[in-house]
Parts: C-alpha cells; sequence; structure tokens
C-alpha cells in the first residue's frame, strides 16, 4: 500500500488514479470532521468538494515528503474558518435533522434513544467554540495525534492541550446540565 505522500507525488508526476485513490482515502473521514465542526451536512459535503479542489489547484504548494493528512485537513480548517467568519455563516441558525431509521434496527424505542443521545451530543457541541469542536473533531473524531492537530491549526501543542481540556470540560457541563433538567421534568410528571 502506498503512502499518501507517495500518491500524491505520483498525482503531481501525472497518476490521475493516485489523486482517486486519496480521494477515497479521505472524503469519508474529511466529511465526518468537517460535519462535527460545523453541524451541518450540506455545508460540510460542499466544504469537502472546495477541500479537494483547493488541493487539486494548490497542488504545487505540497513538497514531498511532508506530511499530506496535516497538510489536507489545514486546507479544510481554512475554508471552514473562513466559512465560519462569512456574514452568511453568521445568520444561519444550526438545525437538527433526524435520520431515518435503518431497516436493520429492529426496535424503535432504541433507536430513539440512540438518537436522542445523539441530538444531546450536537445540541450541547453548539455551545462550544468553533475552535473547539475542530480541536475535538481532529484529536478523537479523526484520532490525530497533538503534535499534528497543533500543525493543522497552525497554534502550539499547549493551545491543542488547553483547547481540547476546556472543550471537553464545557462539553461535559452541558451534557449533565441537559440530564439533571431531563430527570427533573420526569421527577415532576404525576403518574395516574
Amino acid at each position: 500500500m502506498f503512502t499518501d505522500e507517495d500518491l500524491f507525488r505520483a498525482w503531481q508526476y501525472g497518476d490521475a488514479g493516485a489523486l482517486e485513490t486519496l480521494v477515497q482515502r479521505y472524503h469519508a473521514p474529511l466529511l465526518a470532521h468537517l460535519y462535527r465542526v460545523l453541524a451541518d451536512t450540506h455545508l460540510a459535503e460542499d466544504l469537502v468538494q472546495e477541500t479537494f479542489i483547493k488541493l487539486i489547484r494548490d497542488a504545487q504548494s505540497y513538497h514531498y515528503p511532508r506530511p499530506f493528512r496535516p497538510w489536507l485537513y489545514a486546507i479544510a480548517h481554512h475554508l471552514a474558518c473562513n466559512y465560519h467568519t462569512s456574514a452568511y455563516a453568521r445568520r444561519v441558525e444550526l438545525r437538527a435533522e433526524m435520520p431515518a431509521m435503518q431497516a436493520r434496527e429492529p426496535d424503535p424505542a432504541e433507536w430513539f434513544e440512540r438518537w436522542e443521545r445523539h441530538h444531546n451530543l450536537r445540541k450541547a457541541l453548539t455551545h462550544l467554540s468553533m475552535e473547539q469542536r475542530e480541536v475535538l473533531s481532529l484529536r478523537f473524531g479523526q484520532d490525530l495525534s497533538i503534535p499534528e492537530t497543533a500543525a493543522i491549526l497552525s497554534i502550539p501543542p499547549g493551545t491543542v492541550k488547553s483547547r481540547t481540556f476546556t472543550a471537553l470540560r464545557r462539553l461535559r457541563s452541558h451534557l449533565e446540565e441537559h440530564v439533571s433538567d431531563t430527570e427533573s421534568k420526569q421527577g415532576g410528571q404525576h403518574h395516574g
């Protein structure tokens, strides 16, 4: 199996199949990352496409054997930041979409409980800054190391650690608050 760096260099020298392999390798992980950061499926899909377009346009800025994955995620990071700071992004409200129940899921109550946990996590994530969501997504969603995350975000490793700690603390606080609210609502109901 070829490394990402070897594949990209092969594409730079004219091997179209090498680029196709890289796109297949990174499309789903990049989409998952951008979705976690932006909480919008359609926007994440658009930015994944734009990331690969920018990768092609800026191919000359990649110099072998520079690590490919941090370079690719840095492109996606800059596109997400540009979107986030745009006037349009400040007017758009985050939407929660209920996914379709899969045929292989026999218990609707179990499916709904799983969806509700996912929805509560998404809702709690909206209380974090984009920087905090991004660092959590890169560290835990993409399984990147602290140095790789720091390289992608162009910040020191210590900042990655502090953002991670702060984000996890805020996330836990919001999730505990939701559980507490739910329990108090259920406790206040009278059963007849």
